[in-house]
């Protein structure tokens, strides 16, 4: 269940408007570890705890966020069979004491959901209060993307990241034939993080309702519904999703070259 209540707030530095000001704000990160991987034909476990350079994805994404010391808590969203081997892997990669690990939902926005409940039990959700999620099988996301993230939803309510889509689509409703070429310029590739306010969130959450929610692919698109625009985050390449197998030797070669 999702609270909105007060609590005592630490104070941190924030971006906003391009100049820093002290903000009795609390930053929140929530990885998005649910899925089980069932793209990947050779894993024989979801594919958040596959390694790439000896540590597994899940890890080394976690540490990205790790490194941010305005975050106050990092949430992981697990998927519950997978808990205890979760909680194994933080003591035996020493993540630290900001780190927490919850069950996830039966999907995205269910595990993003179940994290946000977990924040705003804790904490409450004072105006301005910051969650920002991401695809745990992103390792390789940057302290730029993520910071950028954390003062673009201070300013707007919500961001997501986006890079320009470089090769060309088209629309096809039956996979058979092209009916109409997309202006590329147009397209964008949307990425991970998306960060949000946390009491914006609970505000769209409670006039959609869980039925129009679960229609929705992800959270951006909750605040879409409910006509609040998600300001545009540059990401970077090197910030893929590794789903497949081809991706996970992509990210085997780039970790060979760090």
């Amino acid at each position: 269940m999702i609270k909105c209540g007060r609590r005592k707030p630490s104070v941190y530095f924030t971006l906003i408007q391009k100049e820093y000001r002290k903000a009795d704000i609390m930053i929140f990160a929530g990885i998005v570890a649910g899925g089980t991987g069932s793209r990947m034909k050779s894993a024989n476990m979801p594919k958040q705890f596959l390694e790439i350079g000896g540590e597994p994805i899940l890890v080394r994404t976690v540490k990205a966020f790790e490194k941010i010391s305005e975050i106050d808590r990092i949430y992981i969203g697990i998927n519950p069979g997978w808990h205890a081997y979760a909680d194994e892997l933080a003591q035996r990669y020493g993540l630290s004491g900001r780190v927490k690990i919850i069950d996830g939902g039966a999907d995205r926005n269910g595990t993003v959901l179940n994290i946000l409940s977990a924040v705003t039990e804790e904490y409450g959700c004072d105006p301005g209060d910051i969650l920002i999620t991401h695809d745990a099988v992103r390792p390789f996301v940057s302290e730029k993307i993520i910071r950028d993230n954390i003062s673009a939803a201070a300013e707007h309510h919500a961001c997501g990241t986006y890079i320009p889509s470089v090769d060309t689509v088209v629309k096809s409703s039956d996979g058979k034939t092209v009916e109409e070429n997309l202006v590329r310029s147009e397209l964008f590739r949307a990425q991970t993080p998306q960060t949000f306010e946390i009491s914006k969130l609970c505000e769209c959450i409670e006039t959609l309702g869980k039925e129009r929610i679960a229609d929705l692919s992800d959270t951006c698109g909750i605040f879409t519904a409910c006509g609040i625009p998600i300001y545009m985050v540059q990401g970077e390449d090197a910030n893929f999703k590794i789903t497949t197998d081809l991706d996970m030797k992509i990210a085997e070669g780039i970790i060979g070259k760090l």
